[in-house]
């Protein structure tokens, strides 16, 4: 696995288990050219799979209204398939519950306490991806956070 360290975070990803690893550094503060640098290393580290995000932010950060716009907008070789944000302070649990739903994610996005529960809530969306039923389930759930 290789392993890439902006100035916010420490990525890596695991194109077996198809899960991108983001790790938010202790004290980030998230501007717009950070999630456009994560966006960028995903796509580097990715290669055009399409994948799972397992974010870690059991650290204190902030992140920008613009920086949580861009992250909720599906770009141009964007492979995310869906996003599990494992939070362990109230502060970042409110920030996420936010993001969700103020911001309004394109892809599946939740947030979790434990890493293990993501995890298995992320290889169930991979499997709906993968799936005919899981695509049309996708393209509805895609259509209905759009109003």
């Amino acid at each position: 696995m290789k392993k890439i360290t902006t100035n916010t975070s420490e990525i890596t990803y695991n194109k077996i288990e198809r899960l991108l690893h983001v790790k938010l550094l202790e004290n980030a503060e998230i501007e717009l050219e950070d999630a456009i640098q994560i966006h960028r290393v995903a796509e580097q580290l990715t290669d055009g799979d399409k994948f799972m995000v397992l974010l870690d932010a059991n650290t204190i950060v902030t992140v920008s209204k613009e920086a949580r716009a861009f992250t909720a907008k599906q770009h141009e070789n964007d492979g995310r398939i869906a996003e599990a944000f494992v939070v362990n302070s109230l502060a970042n649990k409110l920030v996420g519950n936010f993001y969700i739903n103020f911001n309004k994610p394109q892809i599946p996005t939740k947030i979790f306490s434990n890493k293990e529960k993501a995890m298995i809530w992320l290889q169930s969306n991979l499997y709906l991806t993968e799936s005919g039923e899981g695509r049309a389930i996708q393209k509805e759930f895609a259509r209905a956070i759009r109003f």
